[in-house]
């Protein structure tokens, strides 16, 4: 108990300015258009060095640095290839970072950012590519053709018992099969382990960098195949099958024991097919057994140990319930560990991020509603704070969230969370937020824009409409061709539900969605007797015979996923619009294309309406970089409390 206690008093020392505050500190908008200062920490297996990236000033890409963990002040380095910009690294053992960066450059005139791969040896100070589009050293080298000789790849594995190596996927040629290769840190020399072909993609990699499981199209059938064999010499042997037509939920996550190899470990449905659990199949029979499940949640997935030299090992299991995604450990060594630090860091999402090879350190990073990230070192019993992942946004000026369970109109089941400004009182102004997608969810946690908007003095809601995922298979289904309908009186009686809480002022109500959110704002807009003083919608869908007709070159996809998308396309209601709008969009948007957008203000401008487009130049689906949001969220602030009246 001692590790708790002194975790506890921890906590407390970060978070007791809060209290001081009668309301948040406000945060200016410069800040929120920045990115976190600080990100991407991990420690070497030997726990003498920590590596991260930071950026130094406002607008600035991030750096990367490493410092010894005995010494931070005297020893922080930072390392920066020039006009590489680093974008996430790791360790994979005690002198090696793998570094994952982009740089900038443009094709026909069009702004694009490429990949590159590199191993750094702190004890050399020297860089090695990982995947290279030239025999030169340059890890920057373009290869004169820039797309017929682009190199796109990844690490997409770490060799515990070959540290010195780690295994690469490299699509060599563009428009072609990724070939695999084991790469030597140091040297960048490679060896093929794996030929590419179109037949096969989708593979899993054993602790020994083996392809164990792979996955097939099968066009007759329309399903994708899920296939495993016990080495790499053995033939394919089918594990599972997601059938397009019968929405089938199925994943081979991978090959976790060394000591029974023919044992593949699955995510599948339960018989009910309403929850999906954790399966090991055994691949010479196909047999069957159920190694974890939790009663009216979904299995998602499996918890590898913190330690690189653990490798493979699963030492507990993931789930979903209302309030996001969950860890169960079973690990006799980290289950306490990890219980311990829950109860330390009440309210936070708690991670062992790794764990020295000894065992007897451990990087721990936590982050919650008021609490965008936060690093410490266990040792000894004793924890010690590194780094907090911002110095401009802290507790003070953040707000807590809730979890809301309401029913719809129909009677399903519903959840969603709700941000309110902190030490204030109720009844506030409310900007119903409905996630993108719309095949994904929301959870517990730090949401920069949330975060944002109460910080302003607004109440945020976050709603997992039905068709959000995670939450079971009917809730899943219950949003097929209910787009408009439905989907959207799901966020109406989630704002209703927290009207009668006292939590929204019924006078003051807004929504703000971007993606499949904006789909939904450019709906609400839409509606009879909307309930919506103004509407905010970024990269918003317009169309659904657009959005239907992307999908079609998929046959899998047609048959998947398209059938379900039918109901309200709010392009062809844009003289129902009554209140203020504010409409943003990327003019590169491949994900939704910024079409949309323009097609719904021409229909605007036909009925008179009050509205505001802005369309960012460059920007793709979504607003990364503090120059494309400053272009926006003072426009935003300025919207709502102008046209809003908030």
């Amino acid at each position: 108990m001692k590790f708790i206690k002194t975790l506890t008093a921890v906590v407390l020392m970060c978070s007791a300015s809060t209290a001081l505050h009668a309301t948040p500190a406000s945060v200016p908008v410069e800040v929120w258009s920045d990115s976190l200062q600080v990100s991407n920490l991990d420690m070497s297996p030997d726990a003498k060095r920590i590596a991260m990236l930071m950026r130094r000033e406002r607008g600035g890409d991030p750096e990367l640095f490493i410092f010894e963990t005995s010494n931070i002040k005297s020893t922080l380095q930072a390392i920066q290839p020039e006009g590489l910009t680093p974008t996430s690294l790791r360790w994979a053992n005690e002198k090696h970072l793998v570094v994952n960066f982009y740089f900038e450059t443009e094709d026909a005139g069009t702004p694009v950012r490429l990949s590159r791969t590199a191993s750094f040896n702190v004890e050399t100070q020297e860089w090695t590519p990982l995947i290279r589009t030239t025999t030169r050293k340059n890890i920057r080298d373009t290869g004169g053709n820039l797309f017929s000789r682009l190199g796109i790849g990844r690490v997409v594995s770490i060799l515990p018992d070959e540290p010195e190596y780690v295994l690469i996927e490299h699509n060599e040629e563009r428009g072609s099969a990724p070939n695999y290769y084991k790469t030597h840190l140091d040297t960048g020399e490679r060896s093929l382990v794996l030929k590419g072909n179109y037949r096969l993609s989708g593979y899993i990699w054993d602790r020994d960098g083996k392809a164990r499981a792979a996955m097939e199209y099968d066009s007759g059938d329309i399903a994708i195949v899920s296939l495993a064999r016990e080495s790499d010499e053995d033939d394919w042997k089918e594990v599972g099958r997601l059938r397009a037509a019968d929405r089938d939920r199925f994943e081979v996550l991978g090959f976790y024991d060394t000591d029974k190899p023919y044992l593949a470990t699955v995510v599948a449905e339960t018989d009910d097919r309403e929850y999906t659990a954790i399966y090991t199949v055994d691949i010479r029979d196909g047999s069957k057994e159920m190694v974890f499940r939790t009663e009216n949640y979904d299995a998602t997935g499996v918890v590898l140990s913190p330690r690189l030299a653990d490798g493979t090992k699963v030492v507990g299991y993931r789930y979903a319930d209302e309030e996001g995604y969950q860890k169960y450990y079973t690990d006799d060594t980290y289950g306490p560990l990890y219980r311990g630090l829950q109860q330390a860091f009440p309210g936070r999402n708690v991670t062992l991020q790794r764990v020295s090879k000894d065992g007897k350190t451990t990087l721990i990073y936590t982050s919650g509603p008021q609490d965008p990230g936060s690093w410490y070192l266990f040792k000894d019993g004793k924890v010690a704070p590194i780094i907090s992942a911002s110095t401009e946004i802290t507790s003070a000026a953040l707000s807590p969230v809730e979890v809301l369970k309401y029913k719809a109109r129909d009677g399903l089941e519903m959840s969603g969370y709700v941000t309110i400004p902190s030490n204030t009182k109720g009844p506030y102004p409310l900007i119903a937020m409905p996630h993108g997608g719309p095949w994904v969810r929301d959870s517990y946690g730090y949401d920069r824009w949330a975060q944002m908007l109460a910080n302003k003095g607004y109440a945020v809601f976050q709603p997992n409409y039905r068709g959000s995922v995670d939450l079971g298979r009917s809730h899943w289904l219950a949003g097929d061709k209910k787009w408009g309908y439905q989907m959207q009186d799901d966020i109406e009686d989630g704002v209703n539900a927290l009207i009668k809480k006292g939590i929204a002022d019924p006078k003051k109500l807004a929504m703000f969605g971007w993606s499949y959110g904006g789909y939904a704002a450019f709906t609400a807009a839409t509606r009879e007797n909307n309930m919506f003083n103004c509407i905010v919608s970024g990269a918003g869908v317009s169309d659904l015979t657009r959005i239907r007709g992307g999908i079609s070159g998929s046959r899998f996809q047609r048959v998947f996923q398209k059938p379900t998308i039918d109901g309200v396309s709010p392009v062809d209601l844009t003289s129902k619009v009554k209140v203020p709008m504010l409409i943003v969009h990327g003019d590169l948007d491949s994900t939704v294309p910024v079409e949309h957008s323009r097609m719904y203000v021409e229909g605007l401008e036909k009925a008179n309406a009050d509205f505001e487009y802005i369309e960012i130049e460059d920007m793709e689906h979504s607003p990364y970089f503090y120059e494309q949001n400053m272009q926006w969220f003072p426009q935003l602030f300025e919207f709502f409390d102008t046209k809003c009246k908030f």
